[in-house]
């Protein structure tokens, strides 16, 4: 009994882990297809093309954004590697790399005025053509309608299930150790 007691904890642990897994990969599911819910866009890079080690940059003024915004890139070949670094009005960096031909990257406007500078970098070893806009996120912008289904709950289902994941993660590894030293001290009498 005292070795099942022992399980408990990584097992809820490991459940934890699982849960943060499936929410952060239908979080990545819900912004594959967020290009036909965002409505209004702005252009940021149109059919631009990137040769090997080399990048392009971009501005964009705070005051053209909405609360919550996405930025999503299409690049071509799918194959390429493409990572968007970028600096917010207030000195903070970001990155996020391409995966199968597609980027997105959520960002916030800043209360504070300023630009937000981009730059997409070719990492691979190939020439890339990049398309990349921007507009208001409509999932955590409360802009999307029930129209489009169940995408719009999507994301906060994901965000809710990595938290709830995260959570149980740390509650499993707190239980895991106190039984381990409740056992141990078992063992000293």
């Amino acid at each position: 009994m005292a070795k099942l007691s022992l399980a408990r904890g990584p097992v809820i642990a490991a459940i934890g882990l699982i849960v943060v897994v499936i929410g952060a990969n239908l979080f990545d599911t819900a912004y594959r297809s967020v290009e036909s819910v965002i409505g209004t866009t702005s252009s940021i890079f149109v059919d631009k093309e990137i040769l090997p080690n080399q990048f392009i940059n971009s501005t964009i003024a705070s005051s053209h954004l909405a609360e919550h915004n996405v930025i999503v890139a299409h690049i071509v070949p799918p194959s390429g590697s493409v990572k968007l670094e970028g600096v917010d009005p207030n000195g903070m960096t970001f990155e996020k790399d391409s995966s199968n031909g597609f980027l997105y990257h959520i960002i916030q406007r800043s209360t504070q005025g300023g630009s937000y500078n981009l730059t997409m970098l070719d990492t691979g070893n190939q020439p890339v053509r990049i398309t990349a806009v921007i507009g208001e996120d409509p999932f955590l912008g409360n802009s999307c309608s029930a129209a489009y289904g169940m995408k719009c709950s999507t994301v906060h289902l994901a965000v809710g299930m990595v938290a709830t994941g995260i959570i149980s993660f740390i509650i499993g590894i707190g239980m895991g150790m106190y039984d381990f030293k409740k056992e141990q001290q078992l063992q000293k009498k």
